[in-house]
């Protein structure tokens, strides 16, 4: 009988618990069921505009936005990311001097949307000949291209810190003018002169 009640205590007692920790308050509960319940921080970022920059890239620090991180990592060299992030904002403090009654964020997005391609040719074997054929160019390499384009401009230009570079080639891009507007006119030419062999896009 004493082994009995015994048992029915640990077995009341085991019953309690789960009660107890329901009814305490939140400030009481494991912190490792707070955590679980937050909601990820990466949450909040759409998740075709992750698909299109790319998974592993967090937002940057300023602004909180995936495309700017991107560019940021492809200005980077040799992993000196703190570096790459003062050319950067300094680049657009820049052009908020220069231009004062435009948004430097609104240059440096129209800038790199104006740079996006929207078709290229690949070569392409067929029959034992090659040909340039034309294929549409998706998000994710439009995007790739136009920051590729923007910083081989900005790169090429000499004289001046790389943040006046970056901000002159981005003003360019802006107005449609520039090195990288011209690798996408000469991109589109060329998809326009090898339009006879669109139909090999398959």
């Amino acid at each position: 009988m004493e082994k009995e009640n015994v048992r029915k205590q640990e077995v009341n007692q085991g019953e309690a618990k789960p009660a107890a920790m329901a009814s305490a308050p939140a400030e009481a509960r494991p912190a490792a069921a707070a955590t679980a319940s937050a909601p990820a921080a990466a949450a909040a970022v759409p998740g075709g505009e992750r698909r299109i920059t790319g998974a592993g890239v967090k937002p940057d620090v300023r602004f909180g936005q995936l495309f700017i991180a991107k560019f940021i990592n492809c200005l980077m060299e040799r992993g000196k990311k703190s570096k790459a992030e003062k050319i950067f904002y300094g680049s657009l403090d820049v052009l908020a001097k220069k231009y004062p009654s435009e948004q430097p964020l609104k240059i440096f997005e129209t800038a790199l949307n104006n740079v996006k391609p929207l078709v290229e040719v690949k070569s392409k074997r067929v029959g034992g000949a090659t040909y340039q054929v034309p294929f549409e160019v998706n998000r994710k390499r439009q995007q790739s291209l136009a920051i590729r384009w923007v910083l081989e401009g900005a790169r090429k230009r000499k004289g001046k810190s790389m943040a006046d570079r970056l901000a002159l080639e981005l003003v360019d891009a802006y107005n449609k003018t520039g090195t990288a507007w011209t690798m996408r006119e000469n991109t589109h030419k060329m998809a326009e002169a090898n339009k006879a062999f669109a139909h090999f896009a398959w």
